[in-house]
């Protein structure tokens, strides 16, 4: 069998790490600021204003990592599925992923606001922790090349 070449070009490589630190610094700063973040408005505390600007660039940032799965699902995974390493860890990252975008949309479109307030968690948990995730599956697939 010839080696199957799953190594992601440089240049993609960075617009996911790009891709992914927006939109983990952005959901983590909309979390912050959602939560704690008030200013004294006319009637009250309300929200902060920059607050919908931060929401605004964390959907953006999600609709290129999206775009970016896309075709991880078309090239990278079924290529590194044939190596037969990382596997549990790959798996792990993208039904990650797959949680991200279904919680996403359950965020945006859900009504009820117990399983939004379930929704949101389940959602920051998973996002706080997928650049984690990322990095186990890099250097996993990198130990396993070498040995």
């Amino acid at each position: 069998m010839s080696a199957v070449k799953v190594k992601l070009s440089p240049w993609f490589k960075r617009l996911i790490y790009m891709t992914l630190t927006v939109s983990w610094v952005t959901g983590l700063t909309f979390f912050i600021m959602n939560n704690w973040v008030a200013i004294e408005g006319d009637f009250g505390p309300e929200k902060h204003p920059l607050q919908f600007n931060v929401l605004m660039l964390h959907g953006a940032a999600a609709f290129i990592m999206l775009m970016v799965f896309g075709s991880m699902l078309s090239n990278h995974i079924p290529l590194s599925w044939k190596t037969r390493r990382s596997r549990v860890i790959g798996i792990s990252l993208t039904a990650f992923v797959v949680l991200q975008i279904a919680t996403a949309y359950l965020l945006y479109y859900m009504a009820d606001e117990t399983w939004r307030t379930i929704s949101s968690w389940v959602h920051l948990i998973i996002g706080l922790s997928l650049p984690l995730i990322l990095v186990i599956h890099i250097v996993m697939g990198r130990r396993k090349k070498i040995s």
